[in-house]
């Protein structure tokens, strides 16, 4: 009996194990076969990385999937099948330039940025359409820049001087006029000032700056001017406050009228003598002088008076010939070209050229400019 049970309860065992290992293995069938269903009817979901851009003016900007959409989560299978599947429509407009082609015509370059505006962007994904919003700014001020002194010569009319040539402003959106402040400025009296310059754009942003203006004394006995040039030394336009002798308008008399006023003074003299009668002491010549020698009464007298006449007429003659004679050509006038320091008074000369000047007085040390080089300086020409 015992042997009997024994195999009973063997068999019993047995067939419980296999009937739940059966259980078990269609469990995990039908649980893979599940996931599998699941993953393949699963599509990815449309998710943005941001709803609201704002971009800086001038900055490109490309409204492309990997710009809008964000993909952390997802595998390369499902970024492809959501790009393929996701529409991006735009209404983004682009600044444009118009440049003038080779033939003459002209046509419209895109700048590579958008316009200053609001704009939005559209992404249809299945039966899901989202909006991003986005919004152009410039906040940028334009980039401003002026010299660190400007001369100008005392009295100059400030309203008329060209600011403007030696100030630059750029920006990439249209700008407005530059302005320049020079209300601390008196003209008439040499002296440093402090002017200031502004410049604003198309979108208000705005930027102001302060420079030197410096008034140099004019004088009297020179011509003074202002003038806008470049330097030579740095390819920079500056203002150089100039002088010059002024002209001699002032006449001087010729030699013949010298000589001939000479001679009217010798026939003078001469008439001097005849009245002297015996005297004849008084001449304007040496003719006349002579011709009043004689002192033998009122007939010699009026003889000498003869005398004295007929030389003041050979002083006339003398004169207008000696007036000939000493006539000599003017020499041709020489440019002289100048330069000076204004920090340590150093004045260079040279007959060559302004270049020439500037350039021997750039090779020497200047010792208080604290660089060791002529950084102020004025330049200019005369002639002698």
């Amino acid at each position: 009996m015992s042997k009997i049970k024994k195999l009973i309860n063997e068999y019993l065992n047995t067939k419980t194990k296999k009937i739940t290992a059966i259980c078990i293995a269609v469990a995990l069938v039908i649980t893979c076969a599940g996931g599998i269903i699941y993953s393949l009817n699963k599509t990815p979901s449309l998710v943005l990385k941001k709803e609201k851009i704002i971009i800086e003016y001038g900055k490109p900007f490309n409204p492309d999937f990997k710009t809008l959409v964000n993909t952390k989560d997802l595998n390369e299978e499902d970024i492809h099948y959501l790009q393929h599947n996701t529409k991006i429509k735009s209404n983004l407009e682009n600044e444009v330039e118009t440049v003038i082609n080779p033939d003459g015509t002209t046509s419209e370059k895109d700048k590579g940025y958008a316009k200053v505006g609001e704009y939005k962007i559209t992404l249809t994904y299945q039966n899901e359409v989202v909006t991003v919003k986005v919004k152009v700014k410039d906040t940028v001020a334009p980039e401003l820049t002026v010299p660190e002194d400007i001369e100008i010569a005392q009295g100059t009319d400030l309203a008329t001087f060209d600011f403007k040539s030696l100030i630059t402003a750029t920006d990439l959106a249209q700008l407005n006029d530059v302005q320049i402040d020079y209300s601390t400025v008196d003209i008439n009296t040499p002296a440093e000032y402090i002017a200031k310059a502004s410049v604003e754009d198309a979108n208000k942003n705005k930027t102001e700056k302060e420079f030197k203006i410096t008034v140099i004394a004019s004088s009297p006995e020179v011509e003074t001017t202002t003038e806008i040039v470049t330097d030579p030394a740095t390819g920079q336009k500056k203002s150089v406050v100039k002088t010059k002798p002024k002209t001699n308008t002032s006449s001087k008399p010729s030699g013949d009228s010298s000589g001939g006023s000479s001679g009217g003074s010798g026939s003078s003299g001469g008439s001097s003598g005849g009245s002297s009668g015996g005297s004849g002491s008084s001449g304007g010549s040496s003719g006349g002088s002579s011709g009043g020698s004689g002192s033998s009464g009122g007939s010699s007298g009026g003889s000498s008076g003869g005398s004295g006449s007929s030389g003041g007429s050979n002083g006339g003659n003398s004169g207008g010939n000696s007036g000939d004679n000493s006539s000599t050509p003017t020499p041709p006038k020489v440019t002289i070209y100048w330069a000076e320091c204004n920090r340590c008074g150093k004045h260079v000369e040279s007959n060559v050229s302004t270049n020439d000047v500037i350039n021997k007085l750039l090779s020497s040390t200047c010792p208080n400019s604290g660089v060791g080089k002529h950084t102020n300086y004025n330049y200019g020409a005369y002639e002698k």
